[in-house]
């Protein structure tokens, strides 16, 4: 349980933060329990620094060059009225001990390092902490004041007094285990404990957007994009407490993450679609194609066996019906090849202001022939060369070329086609309508799916796949314009869209 913890964020800031509070404080806590203790001998120094020198002028230790034992028992008998924090010491110029206040036992050192000694008198002690061997042990340094004994102008020895004797060291280890330093041991503790908590607090605080957008992510990883719209749809209220205009920096990578995730569900659903068009596509392709091509290559293998025994008159209608069932493949792989283009990403549209009303009369008369074949009337109303459109005129006359054809395809002799034409503020609204058979009401929805065929259509095995409506529809969405189909049956069908207007 711990491992798993310390393996989380929090966990991990948590155990790094505590670790770096705790060792500074501990620093903390030794260096200014140092720093105390330094000032507090520095400060003792330095109110001691002149006591050496007042009992070398008030007393003579040294008599003709040579130490006075006497008088320096006596001395140091009578300054031990100033308690027991000082200890001493009458060293000769060599820093040999020749005399000293303590018990004979107690002292193990013979001589002490006269570098501190001058150090002291040369700086007059001014120089900050200054620490000399103590005589009683070995490897123990101590402050100390220290004066020099002249006599007939020359140096025979020092008053070597330490300060803080043993008895002042046994009472501070004593002192350390007091109430006060207890209390005040405890209440460090106290303030540390209560420091660290405010600081998991804190750091609770701050990962816990974190966490939770790291909760999201694990989520999402887990579902997938394959998930019902309920469990969708909850990861998305999930996502939307994340604001997009905050400053804060964890506010803008959970808004960064919910944009791109709608993004890539855009686009999973993309792939999703078009991968099942494709399929669509495969299975109506093989549909579409397999009867012209057993057409082709039924006349294509009977002429070839019997050319010999053909008249010429029958092997032309042979070639001449192999060679419509070709064309009717190579018009059906042109519209899926257009299809399969307009659903693409990279499918641009060149706009430039036209008469639309021209536009349309140049399609009707390429039809002109097939209509008049059918005494079908193609009209376009009203014939105003100054209603202008913004639209490409490549990809517009595909859509009139398209919808015409499908008119003439359903409309009988007798019948009439005609192209409306109406104005309004921002729009051209443009309608083509026939007298034809009509669509049955229940097919109505379905007329723009690819490959799609009206239970009456005429349709049958034409050239045309049932792909030029769902290409219109796909050109007239590039103009931001969707289509629409009112039809009644024996009466008509009208197909209507709207195309932006351009003021003259």
């Amino acid at each position: 349980m711990i491992a798993s913890f310390l393996q989380t964020l929090f966990g991990r800031i948590l155990l790094i933060l505590v670790g770096v509070f705790t060792i500074f404080g501990v620093f903390s806590t030794l260096l200014v329990v140092n720093s105390s203790k330094n000032y507090e001998q520095e400060v003792t120094q330095r109110i001691h620094r002149e006591l050496a020198q007042h009992v070398v002028n008030s007393y003579l230790l040294y008599e003709n060059g040579k130490p006075n034992f006497a008088a320096a028992k006596a001395t140091f008998e009578n300054l031990m009225i100033l308690g027991p924090n000082f200890e001493f010491y009458l060293v000769d110029k060599d820093g040999n001990i020749v005399a000293h206040s303590e018990k004979t036992n107690h002292v193990v050192r013979k001589t002490v390092d006269l570098k501190p000694i001058k150090e002291f008198i040369t700086t007059k002690g001014n120089q900050g902490l200054i620490f000399g061997e103590d005589p009683k042990y070995q490897n123990v340094k101590k402050i100390f004041s220290v004066a020099p004994i002249i006599q007939m102008g020359q140096t025979y020895g020092y008053l070597y007094v330490v300060i803080g004797s043993e008895i002042r060291a046994e009472l501070e280890e004593q002192l350390w285990g007091s109430q006060i330093l207890q209390s005040g041991m405890w209440l460090s503790i106290g303030g540390g404990a209560l420091a660290i908590l405010v600081l998991i607090v804190v750091i609770r605080l701050v990962t816990r957007p974190l966490s939770r957008l790291m909760g999201q992510i694990q989520e999402i990883r887990e579902l997938g994009f394959e998930t019902s719209d309920e469990v969708r749809e909850k990861i998305e209220q999930n996502l939307d407490c994340w604001d997009g205009n905050s400053s804060n920096d964890i506010q803008l990578l959970g808004f960064t993450l919910m944009k791109a995730l709608e993004k890539l569900q855009l686009q999973y659903q993309n792939i999703v679609t078009i991968d099942d068009l494709r399929k669509e596509l495969l299975s109506h392709v093989s549909h579409d194609l397999r009867t012209p091509l057993a057409a082709l290559l039924g006349y294509l293998e009977t002429w070839e066996i019997q050319q010999e025994s053909l008249t010429k008159e029958k092997s032309e209608q042979y070639i001449s019906t192999a060679r419509k069932s070709a064309q009717k493949i190579a018009v059906l792989i042109e519209q899926l090849f257009e299809l399969a283009h307009l659903d693409g990403a990279n499918v641009s549209v060149n706009k430039e202001s036209f008469p639309i009303a021209e536009l349309i009369q140049d399609v009707l008369q390429k039809f002109t022939i097939v209509a008049e074949k059918k005494n079908i009337e193609l009209a376009v109303e009203p014939k105003d060369s100054s209603i202008l459109v913004s639209a490409d005129i490549e990809k517009l006359e595909r859509v009139f070329t398209n919808l015409i054809e499908n008119a003439l395809r359903h409309t009988p002799e007798g019948g009439k086609i005609t192209v409306e034409v109406h104005q309004s503020q921002s729009k051209v609204v443009i309608r083509v309508c026939d007298t034809g058979i009509g669509i049955p009401e229940e097919d109505l929805p379905h007329v723009f799916d690819p490959h799609f065929k009206a239970g009456n259509s005429v349709r049958e095995n034409t050239s045309h796949g049932g792909l030029g409506l769902a290409i219109t529809k796909k050109i007239l969405e590039l103009h931001e314009s969707v289509i629409s189909v009112q039809s009644k049956i024996e009466q008509g069908t009208t197909f209507e869209f709207a195309l932006n207007s351009v003021r003259a």
